[in-house]
């Protein structure tokens, strides 16, 4: 008589149950190696360099808080907002009144400066504007003009004859176009008498700026030059921007040069009310507009 042998079909589901689950246990340590994400822009690597992949995103963008004086001691007495918007290759200049309104702190942006540096001007924009500045560069005459030489000079169409006094120094700038070297553009910047009030002065001051890098921005393909506008910003300026910060956007700044359109700059002037004291509320509607230029909205 046959015997019948007993089913072991329950050893094998048991085992096969521990090898899976050993199997998922695996899979989940090693997610990262087995399927990294792709949390860095294509064709990013750590040097910043343009690979012919890059697409950019949002990570990208940026926004500068550009500050210039006449000399070194001296505080600020320009204040732009510089909006980089990677995705969309494009720069905005937002010229910001000094008297821009705060009330915790009573005091103009050129005081801010003097009583508590770089860092809290930041603070003090960003309450107004509503747009996080990722960093900041206080910058004089000598700076200025050191680095716009290099960069180029800009031609540009002048609306009005403008008197510079620059101390005992007099400069008329005709009406008309003219070819504006790095030492007229900060005169015509810091010195000049519009006589139009400040929103006039400061349409002049965005125009002239969007204007030099639209034509001079393809400079920056090349790498190298790029490397040298950075070393000369950080020799020049009081700011917190970093080798690490500079290489982490390089590679979107290469991509804007080399496919940024004919004009990836622009300039805004942001509206709001002055009060009897100077000091300027910037309105709502303008917050917004500053904020989708930024790339929040």
């Amino acid at each position: 008589m046959a015997v019948r042998r007993k089913s072991n079909w329950y050893i094998y589901f048991i085992s096969f149950a521990i090898a899976l689950v050993f199997a998922i246990v695996a899979i989940f340590a090693f997610r990262w190696y087995l399927f990294p994400e792709q949390s860095d822009p294509v064709g990013l690597d750590k040097t910043g360099e343009l690979d012919e992949n890059f697409r950019p995103t949002s990570e990208q963008n940026f926004n500068m808080l550009a500050m210039l004086a006449d000399k070194e001691s001296d505080n600020p007495e320009l204040f732009m907002l510089v909006e980089y918007n990677a995705v969309e290759n494009r720069v905005t200049f937002v010229p910001l009144p000094n008297g821009i309104s705060m009330p915790s702190e009573d005091r103009t942006l050129p005081n801010v400066y003097a009583a508590q540096g770089g860092g809290k001007v930041v603070e003090a924009v960003e309450k107004a504007v509503g747009v996080n500045c990722d960093f900041y560069a206080k910058m004089d005459r000598t700076g200025f003009i050191n680095l716009i030489t290099v960069f180029g000079n800009v031609n540009f169409d002048m609306m009005d004859t403008v008197i510079i006094n620059d101390g005992s120094d007099v400069e008329t700038v005709n009406a008309g176009t003219q070819r504006l070297t790095a030492e007229t553009l900060f005169r015509l910047m810091m010195l000049a008498d519009y006589g139009e009030g400040e929103s006039y002065r400061f349409n002049c001051i965005g125009s002239m700026l969007s204007e030099l890098v639209n034509q001079n921005f393809r400079t920056l393909k090349d790498s190298s030059l790029l490397d040298n506008y950075f070393r000369m910003i950080t020799d020049y300026s009081d700011t917190n921007l970093t080798e690490q910060t500079f290489k982490s956007h390089k590679a979107a700044l290469l991509n804007t040069a080399e496919y940024g359109g004919v004009s990836p700059a622009e300039y805004y002037i942001p509206y709001g009310e002055y009060g009897d004291d100077g000091s300027f509320v910037i309105s709502e509607n303008s917050v917004t507009t500053i904020q989708q230029k930024a790339g929040l909205i």
